[in-house]
């Protein structure tokens, strides 16, 4: 590590899938590891029995930098780097950290960066990649304006989300304007993650598609594509929203980053030169069809949902210590050699009741190599921690599921069919 860096990791946001992968990067580096949330969140993850870090800060307003800053301020000298572990936080912890003055943000960085919401990464890509395909899109404020909102000339079906959400939150998909328009007021209704405000309502036409995700770390610039999933995606009524469905990934199959096509590993670079992000990890998401791959979404931070331990999996890399790497000690990361035979693809599915238990455990009887992971039930009801309305998101996405299954396989068609055997009485609502 570089000698003139201090000798405390600050982690902006808890991840949500309870992994925490830059808590065990942090002690292999005799770090001290320091996570900021708000009160309400960090009750809950001690009610969920998730690892501690050495200090936990609670902040009322983990979104607002100069909050983060005032909370982190007497630790200024000692900072070594600071990263975020939720989407909600990453444009605050790069804001913080140039305040603070410190990496990824200080005197040493090669040029400051400023995290970018969805629409703001659409508005880079028309700028600086306009040959990269995207769904048409416009965006809304969160207020209603005195104008109107002239919609049609969009089309239908649309996707409509907030600029600034996370994990499926605020996500419907409409086939007419009058859900439209509820969609579009369901999310001026709704609260972000903690409880703030959102920044923007986007939509977006529908593509018709294959999902996928990008798994990569940006090291002086340069992409380097680490893995790539194929998504399964469900498509849910929202159980707060009425009518209203969402989107929720509910299966990803991934394959080693030496493989990705050459159309992902172009996309995953024009995405980090069009918004200037120069190190560190980050994710990609996509939708690829007959006329090629359509940009959807990039996420400046490690991906939750357990897709850092299929990373670790497939690759036999650490995609947080690889981030960590590049930002102290200069590391490029190196491809390791991808997998072969059983295992050349590793699915992964988060299981929502003990029937989809029950079906996973059919593949062992199989012969299916594969793993099943039952989540320990909490130390106390989480909700107990919560009296507070800044938890609302946080249930909404982030409960009801009991485990997940990791199984091996030759090839997607293989891992595919044995996901949906796991999850199928859901893909069939």
């Amino acid at each position: 590590m570089n000698s003139q860096t201090g000798n405390i990791f600050v982690q902006v946001g808890a991840t949500r899938d309870g992994l925490d992968p830059y808590l065990g990067v942090a002690r292999k580096r005799s770090l001290s590891a320091v996570l900021v949330e708000t009160p309400a969140y960090l009750r809950w993850r001690r009610q969920l029995g998730r690892s501690a870090f050495d200090v936990e800060i609670a902040v009322e307003r983990p979104a607002d930098p100069e909050a983060v800053r005032a909370a982190l301020e007497a630790l200024r000298p000692r900072i070594a780097l600071m990263l975020p572990g939720f989407e909600r936080y990453t444009a605050s912890t790069y804001a913080a950290a140039e305040l603070l003055g410190v990496p990824p943000q200080d005197a040493r960085a090669e040029r400051r960066f400023t995290p970018l919401d969805k629409s703001g990464q659409r508005a880079a890509l028309d700028a600086r990649a306009p040959g990269v395909l995207q769904p048409r899109y416009r965006t809304l404020p969160v207020r209603p304006s005195a104008g109107g909102q002239a919609l049609d000339h969009l089309g239908l079906p649309l996707v409509i989300k907030p600029a600034d959400g996370g994990g499926g939150l605020g996500v419907f998909v409409v086939d007419e304007p009058a859900q439209r328009d509820d969609a579009i007021a369901q999310i001026r209704a709704m609260t972000n993650y903690d409880g703030g405000a959102f920044s923007q309502i986007v939509l977006e036409e529908y593509v018709q598609g294959t999902e996928h995700s990008i798994q990569a770390v940006a090291h002086g610039g340069r992409a380097v594509v680490l893995t790539t999933c194929e998504k399964i995606i469900l498509r849910e009524r929202s159980r707060d929203a009425g009518r209203l469905v969402g989107f929720r990934e509910v299966a990803h199959i991934a394959s080693h980053g030496a493989q990705a096509p050459q159309a992902f590993q172009e996309l995953a670079q024009r995405c980090i030169d069009a918004t200037g992000y120069r190190s560190g990890p980050f994710h990609i998401d996509l939708i690829e069809n007959a006329r090629g791959v359509h940009f959807v979404e990039m996420g400046f931070r490690l991906s939750g949902g357990g897709i850092v331990a299929l990373v670790r999996r497939v690759t036999d890399m650490d995609w947080a210590e690889l981030s960590v790497a590049s930002h102290l000690d200069g590391r490029e990361p190196v491809l390791t050699r991808p997998p072969q035979g059983e295992g050349a693809v590793i699915g992964q599915a988060t299981l929502a009741s003990e029937d989809e238990l029950r079906a996973a455990e059919q593949l062992l009887s199989r012969g299916v190599r594969a793993e099943i992971l039952r989540f320990a039930a909490p130390a106390s009801d989480p909700d107990d921690a919560g009296d507070d309305a800044s938890l609302a998101s946080d249930r909404l996405r982030h409960t009801g599921f009991v485990g997940r299954v990791v199984l091996y396989a030759r090839h997607r068609d293989e891992a595919r069919a044995n996901l949906r055997h796991c999850i199928a009485a859901r893909l069939e609502d």
